[in-house]
């Protein structure tokens, strides 16, 4: 695999790829840096809510906890 980080200075890019890719499919993407830090600033979201759902239910599912809520 190879990765670089480029600024291009116009539209038009070209790339130079090692002799053993040549007669493969190569995949070639392209995107702004902002672009995946926003991406990984989503990603790396933590979601707590889904996993402490199983423990609190540890604790709220319980007939005491029926008790003390029922008059509500």
């Amino acid at each position: 695999m190879i990765r670089t980080v480029v600024k291009p200075d116009k539209q038009n890019i070209s790339i130079r790829l090692p002799k053993n890719f040549v007669g493969k499919q190569v995949e070639v993407i392209a995107f702004t840096i902002e672009e995946a830090d926003k991406a990984t600033a989503i990603a790396d979201k933590p979601v707590t809510h889904i996993a402490s759902e199983k423990v609190l239910a540890k604790d709220w599912l319980t007939p005491e906890e029926d008790l003390a809520w029922q008059d509500l």
